[in-house]
């Protein structure tokens, strides 16, 4: 079987629903720069948290355009032929432009997360959610592709 690709976005959210590492792709003065992040998608934004601090936050904070991959159900195959190597897989791309939340904005970005990861929510003080920086980054030109 091929590859196909499409930007039916039930598809990719499916995709965004099931993966567990989003790889956000960032680029600044000093070069390209790919990090895996916890994440969770509604309604087309995808939430991610951070420090406040740090190379990654500094990124955010430009509102440049971002980059993001995930990857799901990823399976080698192999065969008689080097031609038969290789992978079936499902996964998403886009673009996006990142928005730093405050207050209940913030909140309720982190809810989404902690609901991902954790089935429910989870408390936490206000003195947690001050530390730490909540971004959403509406989806642009993503698509999934899968391969079998």
């Amino acid at each position: 079987m091929g590859k196909r690709v499409s930007d039916d976005a039930e598809a990719i959210r499916n995709v965004l629903d099931k993966a567990d590492v989003l790889w956000l792709a960032l680029t600044d003065e000093t070069g390209p720069y790919c990090v895996p992040v916890n994440f969770a998608m509604e309604e087309g934004v995808i939430y991610i948290h951070s420090g406040k601090k740090g190379r990654k936050a500094a990124i955010l904070n430009t509102e440049a355009q971002v980059a993001f991959s995930a990857a799901v159900d990823v399976e080698a195959k192999t065969g008689d032929t080097i031609c038969s190597y290789g992978y079936r897989f499902r996964s998403v791309a886009g673009t996006g432009i990142p928005r730093l939340l405050e207050a209940d904005e913030a909140r309720v970005g982190l809810d989404i997360i902690i609901r991902k990861y954790a089935g429910k929510l989870m408390p936490y003080t206000d003195k947690m959610l001050a530390a730490t920086a909540v971004y959403a980054i509406p989806m642009e030109n993503a698509s999934v592709r899968i391969k079998e």
